[in-house]
C-alpha cells in the first residue's frame, strides 16, 4: 500500500495539484469553522470561571443578595464562630478612554481587612501599600496588575483616564501587582479601588454587591453554609465561587448552542465537497485502476487505496483547520464575550489555546468527514471492470437509479423528525441537534431524485435560451446524475441553512422591533448604563419628582429590575408604575387583559411574560413565589403579556409593590413623557444641565433607544452570519469541482464539436451556463426547505431556548442577496474549467474510441 501510495497517488496529486488543494479545501473549511468556535467558546466558558475563581480568591462562601446586600449585614458575619474573614465586594466593567486598551474590571474591596481573602503579590516599590491608610488617604488611589500597566505605559504615580457613569475621571496608580493568582483575573485587565468609593461611582448607595467569607480552619463548607443562612434568612443567597461560575455559564448555553449548529452544518458541507472532488480522482484515474486490477489487484485493495488517499488528506485537512481555526478564535472570542456581556451582563475574558482535546476533535472529525465523503467514489472505483477502465470515451460506471426506496426513507426520517420537534421530551440542545441529523438525513435523500427531474424539465428551456450552449450543458448535466445530484445536495443545504437561519433572524428582530413600537412609547429614556442587562448605576429614587419639575415633561415612570434565580433559572423582575404604564403602552395579552392587569396592580398581583408562562407552566390564578427581603413572598398573577425583555422569562411589578416588599427605592430608567408640541431633545438639554456633576445622564430619544437595541440584537446574531459566506464558499468549491470533473468527462464530445467548427467561446459558455443551472437549482430546491427550517427555529427552537414563539417571516431580502451573488459566483468558479475546456487539441480529444 505504501508502494501504491508513493507511486500511484503522489504522483496523481503532483500532476492535479490544483484539484487536489480543492479536495483539501473541503476539509479545511469545515474543520475550521469547528476549530474557530469550539476554542473560542472553550476559552469564553473557561474566562467567566477562571474570573470568578481569581476574584474570589481564598473565600469559601459568597453571600449575595438581588439589589446588592446593606453595609450592615457585614457585622453580623464577623460575630458568627465560624467566619475568619469577610471582606465586602464590588464588580464593575469599565472602560478606559484609550479604547485599545480594552474593557477593565474594576474590583472595589476594603484593603484593611481584604489581605485574609486575597494575595495581591506587592513587592519592591509596592511595599508603601502595606500601609492601606496611605492608599485610602488619597481618594483617586488605583491598583493595577504589572501586565496592564505596562500595555498602559503607567507607572506608580501617573494616572490613567477612565469612561465611568459619572463622566470621565482620572485615576491614579498607587501601586502595581505581579501577574500571579489574583492580578491574573479578567486576563489581567484589573483595578483596584476602595470598595466604599466604587459605592460612590457606580451608585451602590450603601449596599455591596457580594460579601466574600473566609471559614475558620476546620469548618466545612456545609457547616459555614447553614450557619450564615441560619443568621441571615432566606433572602440572602449563600454560595461557593465555583457553584457561581457554574450559573454563569449555564446562561451563555443558549448563546453558543447556534454557533454548534454553525459548525455542523459546515462539517456535513465538507463532507459532499470532498465526494465531488473525488470523483473527479476516480475520473481522472481510471487508466490506473484498470493497470491495478489487471495486475491481479482486488477491488477492496483498490477501495481501501483511495480511502488511505482521504484518510491522509483528513489528517492534513484537521491540521491545517485547527491552525486556521485558532488563528481565527480570538477574534470570535472577542464578539462572543461583546455579546454575553451586553446581553447577560456576564464579563470574561480569555486568550484562545488549542488544546489538545479540540485537536484531536478536529482531526478526527477532519478524517472521519473525509472517509465519508470518500466512500461512495472509492467503492464506484473497486467495481469499474478492467476493460471499462481501459475504454476513453462514455467510460462511466452505471448506477441503478431506485427512487422508491430513497423517497420512502426520507418520508421515515422527516416524520421522526417533526415527532422529535413536536413531541420528543429531550433537553434542547439534544432535541436541536436529533431534527438537524434526521431532517438533513431526509434532505439528502430527497434532493437527488428531485434534483435530476428538474434538470430533465430543464433541459429544453435551456435549449431555447441558449440554443448552442444549452444542450451540451444538458447533456453534461444529466449524463453523470451522481455527481450533478452531489454538488446540487452540497449548495441546495448550504443555501437551506442560510435562509433558514435569516428568516429565524429577521422574524426575531422584526418581532422585537414591533414590540418596541408597542411598548416604547415615551419620549425620552434616561439611564447611566449603557448595557441593557447590567447597570453600571443606579438612580435615587427620589430624582423622578426632580424630573418631574422640568419644564415640558408631562409624565415620568420608573424603571428597576432585578435579576433573582428561580426553579434554576435567572428571570427578570420589573417594577414600574403600571397604571401610567397602561396609558401610553400597548400590550398582547396571552391571558387576561390590560382591566386585569391594571386592578392587580393596586391590590398587589403580578403579570408575567408568555415565555415564563411557557417555562413554568403558570399563568391566571397561579401564584409566583418570590425571595424578597422579607422572606417568600407569593404574588397571584393577574396576566400574561407578550413581552420580550428576558430570554429566561419576566415577572412585572407595580412600583409601590416593589417598594413594599424590597424596600429598595433605586430606579435603573426613567421614561420620561413630554407635553404634545414640545421639542424631546429641548428637554433633553435641560435634564442634562439639571444632572450634570451630580448623576451620570445617558438620555437617549425614542428613535435612538430604539436603535441601540437593534444594534444589540444584531451583535447577538453578527457571528452567526459567517454561514453567508461559507454558502457562497461552499458554491464555488462545489461548483469548481463538479465543472472539472465535467470537463475531463466531456474531453472528446469537446474534440468532435471543435472539429466541426465549434469556437473556444462557444465552449466556454456552455460550461458558464452548467455552474448558473448548478447554482440556480440548489437554489430553487434550497427555498421550500429553508422555509421550513425557518420554521424550525421560529417555533420548537426558540421555545426550547427561550419560551417564545416568532411569527414567521420569509427572508426576502436574504433571497434577494443570493439572487445577485450566486451567478457572480458560479461565473467566477466556471473560469477556470471553461478556459481547460477551451484548450482541449482536437486531435487529443478525438483519439477517444
Amino acid at each position: 500500500m505504501r508502494f501504491l501510495l508513493r507511486t500511484l497517488s503522489l504522483s496523481y496529486a503532483r500532476r492535479h495539484l490544483a484539484k487536489t488543494i480543492l479536495t483539501l479545501l473541503g476539509v479545511v473549511v469545515g474543520v475550521t469553522t469547528f476549530s474557530s468556535i469550539k476554542t473560542a467558546q472553550d476559552a469564553l466558558v473557561k474566562g467567566i470561571g477562571s474570573t470568578v475563581d481569581r476574584v474570589a480568591g481564598k473565600a469559601h462562601l459568597q453571600v449575595t443578595m438581588e439589589g446588592g446586600v446593606p453595609e450592615e449585614v457585614q457585622e453580623r458575619l464577623r460575630s458568627l464562630p465560624e467566619i475568619r474573614a469577610t471582606s465586602p465586594v464590588i464588580e464593575q466593567i469599565v472602560v478606559p478612554e484609550r479604547a485599545e486598551l480594552g474593557s477593565l474590571m474594576v474590583v472595589g474591596v476594603d484593603l484593611l481587612g481584604d489581605r485574609e481573602m486575597r494575595d495581591y503579590g506587592f513587592e519592591g516599590d509596592d511595599a508603601d501599600l502595606d500601609d492601606p491608610l496611605l492608599f485610602l488617604a488619597q481618594p483617586d488611589s488605583a491598583l493595577f496588575t504589572r501586565d496592564f500597566a505596562q500595555r498602559a505605559g503607567l507607572a506608580t504615580g501617573k494616572s490613567l483616564s477612565l469612561k465611568l457613569p459619572t463622566g470621565a475621571k482620572k485615576v491614579t496608580a498607587r501601586g502595581l501587582m505581579r501577574p500571579k493568582g489574583f492580578a491574573e483575573a479578567f486576563g489581567g485587565n484589573l483595578m483596584v479601588v476602595d470598595v466604599y468609593a466604587a459605592q460612590e461611582l457606580f451608585g451602590r448607595g450603601r449596599r455591596f454587591d457580594r460579601i466574600d467569607v473566609r471559614l475558620q480552619d476546620g469548618v466545612t463548607v456545609a457547616q459555614g453554609t447553614a450557619a450564615l443562612e441560619k443568621t441571615l434568612g432566606p433572602a440572602f443567597r449563600v454560595e461557593t465561587p465555583a457553584r457561581r461560575g457554574e450559573q454563569m455559564e449555564r446562561l451563555v448555553a443558549n448563546f453558543t448552542a447556534g454557533f454548534n449548529v454553525s459548525s455542523a452544518f459546515a462539517l456535513a458541507i465538507g463532507v459532499f465537497l470532498i465526494f465531488n472532488a473525488f470523483n473527479v480522482a476516480v475520473n481522472r484515474r481510471r487508466r490506473d485502476i484498470g493497470t491495478l486490477r489487471a495486475l491481479g489487484a482486488t477491488p477492496r485493495q483498490v477501495q481501501v487505496l483511495f480511502l488511505a488517499e482521504a484518510l491522509i488528506l483528513g489528517v492534513a485537512g484537521g491540521v491545517l483547520g485547527c491552525l486556521t481555526g485558532t488563528a481565527f478564535s480570538q477574534g470570535l472570542l472577542v464578539s462572543m464575550g461583546k455579546s454575553t456581556e451586553s446581553i447577560y451582563g456576564i464579563s470574561g475574558s480569555g486568550v484562545v489555546h488549542l488544546t489538545p482535546a479540540i485537536a484531536l476533535q478536529s482531526i478526527l472529525l477532519g478524517v472521519g468527514a473525509s472517509l465519508l465523503g470518500a466512500w461512495g467514489p472509492a467503492l464506484s472505483a473497486s467495481r469499474i471492470p478492467p476493460t471499462e477502465a481501459f475504454a476513453k470515451g462514455a467510460f462511466q460506471a452505471r448506477v441503478e437509479r431506485r427512487v422508491a426506496p430513497r423517497l420512502a426513507a426520507a418520508a421515515v426520517l422527516a416524520a421522526a423528525a417533526v415527532y422529535c420537534a413536536l413531541f420528543s421530551p429531550l433537553a434542547a440542545n439534544q432535541m436541536l441537534l436529533t431534527v438537524l441529523i434526521l431532517g438533513g438525513a431526509a434532505l439528502v435523500l430527497i434532493l437527488g431524485p428531485i434534483s435530476r427531474a428538474v434538470l430533465v424539465a430543464a433541459a429544453p428551456l435551456l435549449s431555447r435560451i441558449f440554443p448552442s450552449a444549452g444542450p451540451l450543458s444538458s447533456d453534461a448535466l444529466l449524463g453523470n446524475p451522481r455527481r450533478s445530484a452531489g454538488t446540487i445536495m452540497a449548495m441546495a443545504l448550504s443555501l437551506t441553512f442560510v435562509l433558514g437561519l435569516g428568516g429565524y433572524l429577521g422574524s426575531t428582530k422584526g418581532t422585537i422591533l414591533r414590540w418596541m413600537d408597542d411598548v416604547l412609547t415615551c419620549d425620552l429614556f434616561v439611564r447611566a448604563s449603557a448595557n441593557f442587562t447590567r447597570g453600571d448605576y443606579l438612580y435615587p429614587g427620589a430624582l423622578r419628582e426632580e424630573l418631574l419639575q422640568v419644564p415640558g415633561v408631562r409624565a415620568v415612570e420608573s424603571y428597576r429590575a432585578i435579576k433573582p434565580m428561580y426553579r434554576g433559572r435567572q428571570i427578570s423582575v420589573g417594577s414600574m408604575e403600571v397604571a401610567s404604564l397602561l396609558d401610553r403602552a400597548k400590550y398582547e395579552f396571552a391571558q387576561g387583559d390590560a382591566r386585569a392587569m391594571r386592578e392587580g396592580a393596586t391590590k398587589g398581583m403580578c403579570t408575567v411574560s408568555e415565555n415564563f408562562y411557557r417555562r413554568f407552566h403558570l399563568g391566571v390564578g397561579d401564584q409566583v413565589e418570590l425571595m424578597t427581603p422579607g422572606g417568600l413572598v407569593k404574588f397571584p398573577i393577574s396576566a400574561v403579556i407578550r413581552d420580550y425583555s428576558s430570554d429566561q422569562g419576566a415577572v412585572f411589578l407595580d412600583r409601590s409593590t416593589f417598594l413594599k416588599h424590597w424596600k429598595d427605592d433605586r430606579v435603573d430608567i426613567y421614561d420620561v413623557s413630554v407635553h404634545p408640541g414640545v421639542d424631546p431633545k429641548a428637554v433633553r438639554e435641560q435634564i442634562r444641565a439639571r444632572l450634570a456633576g451630580r448623576h451620570p445622564a445617558l438620555i437617549s430619544t425614542q428613535a435612538e433607544f430604539k436603535a441601540e437595541i437593534g444594534k444589540a440584537v444584531d451583535a447577538f446574531y453578527a457571528v452567526m452570519r459567517i454561514t453567508v459566506f461559507l454558502a457562497l464558499g461552499v458554491a464555488f468549491l462545489g461548483i469548481v469541482t463538479a465543472l472539472l470533473i465535467s470537463v475531463a468527462e466531456r474531453t472528446r464530445e469537446i474534440g468532435i464539436l471543435k472539429a466541426l467548427g465549434a469556437i473556444p467561446s462557444q465552449i466556454a459558455k456552455s460550461v458558464v451556463v452548467e455552474a448558473l443551472v448548478l447554482a440556480l437549482v440548489g437554489l430553487l430546491l434550497a427555498i421550500p426547505a429553508g422555509n421550513l427550517f425557518a420554521s424550525f427555529m421560529e417555533g420548537p427552537v426558540a421555545v426550547a431556548f427561550t419560551g417564545w414563539t416568532m411569527p414567521h417571516r420569509y427572508p426576502w431580502d436574504v433571497l434577494g442577496q443570493l439572487l445577485f451573488a450566486l451567478p457572480l459566483v458560479s461565473a467566477l468558479a466556471a473560469w477556470v474549467p471553461a478556459r481547460q475546456a477551451a484548450r482541449v487539441k482536437v486531435t487529443e480529444a478525438i483519439e477517444y474510441e
